[in-house]
């Protein structure tokens, strides 16, 4: 696109009714009431045995980050996606809160336990998708909740993070000094979303137009032209990174089918030797690459959606 289409393409997002905004044709919004917050999400009901998808988005993105893949997917399958808590057009967590990684998997747990999502589900298998962050969460609720997961695919993530022990009271020391840094400083803002996008393809490495809906989702009008509609909060790095052991105890504890995405240009932690060895600790691990950055299912949404098809499809014949 030149920037001028960029620009009237950004606009005409805009201009949606904001419970609407980056939002695939066919989904309808909802929110899910979690305990203190609203959860924005958009569902669309299985049809008789066919797989539901719960979709969870990356960190600072939104639900949108999914928007080229909702048209290509099977039509009869259920769809579940939403932001996260302080992020895109979920409510902000009170107070002085900031987003301990655990707690997610709270809100995925309400979640998945709401009537919202208990009227999308067919009688076919439930399927937890998730990028980066999502995918971390996802893990760890199927290694904790195997019963409610019958398949994982995680894209750029291999498991929860984890970190050595002798770090903790560097992280500590870190963590609340950026903190204190933090509260000292106004938001970020931009003269217009067109620069907001614009950032955010230069950072991600993706090209601006495969960004629109999740940008379009992702900014707020303000005095000075626009901001980030995420917490501001949600930048500061987590005063907490379990253990090695305990990533190795959960991953191992998962016993669905999983199929890992990653991408050739993605984190290079994913390609490392770590990586590898922690691809051992998986009793079902289908490993497949794509070509592309962190964001590779927005570069790559056919290729992206063709896996989780097949894997899935895969995963009904045995059963």
């Amino acid at each position: 696109m030149t920037p001028a289409q960029l620009t009237s393409s950004l606009d005409a997002l805009l201009d949606r009714e904001p419970h609407l905004l980056g939002l695939s044709s066919g989904l309808v919004p909802v929110h899910i009431p979690l305990n203190g917050v609203n959860v924005a999400a958009a569902v669309r009901p299985a049809r008789g045995s066919a797989p539901t998808l719960v979709l969870m988005h990356g960190w600072q993105d939104n639900l949108a980050s999914f928007h080229s893949l909702i048209p290509l997917l099977p039509q009869d399958d259920g769809l579940v996606l939403f932001d996260w808590p302080g992020h895109g057009l979920s409510d902000h967590k009170p107070g002085d809160y900031y987003y301990p990684f655990f707690d997610y998997l709270d809100d995925l747990h309400q979640v998945l336990n709401h009537p919202v999502f208990h009227q999308q589900k067919g009688c076919g298998p439930v399927v937890l998708v998730g990028h980066s962050l999502g995918g971390l969460v996802a893990s760890c609720y199927a290694a904790s909740f195997p019963n409610a997961t019958d398949a994982l695919v995680t894209i750029e993530a291999l498991g929860p993070i984890a970190e050595p022990e002798l770090k903790i009271t560097e992280r500590i020391t870190s963590s609340l000094n950026q903190r204190f840094m933090s509260r000292q400083k106004a938001p970020r803002t931009f003269d217009s979303a067109v620069k907001a996008l614009k950032l955010r393809a230069s950072i991600n490495k993706v090209a601006g137009e495969q960004l629109l809906p999740l940008i379009a989702r992702g900014v707020m009008n303000c005095p000075q032209g626009v901001r980030w509609r995420h917490d501001p909060k949600l930048k500061e790095d987590a005063l907490y990174r379990m253990a090695p052991g305990h990533s190795e105890s959960i991953i191992r504890a998962i016993n669905c089918p999983v199929l890992a995405i990653r991408a050739t240009d993605g984190y290079p932690a994913l390609r490392s030797a770590d990586a590898a060895r922690r691809a051992t600790w998986f009793q079902q691990l289908t490993l497949e690459e794509l070509p592309g950055t962190h964001h590779c299912h927005l570069q790559q949404p056919q290729q992206t959606v063709s896996l989780i098809t097949d894997f899935v499809t895969k995963i009904q014949t045995r059963t």
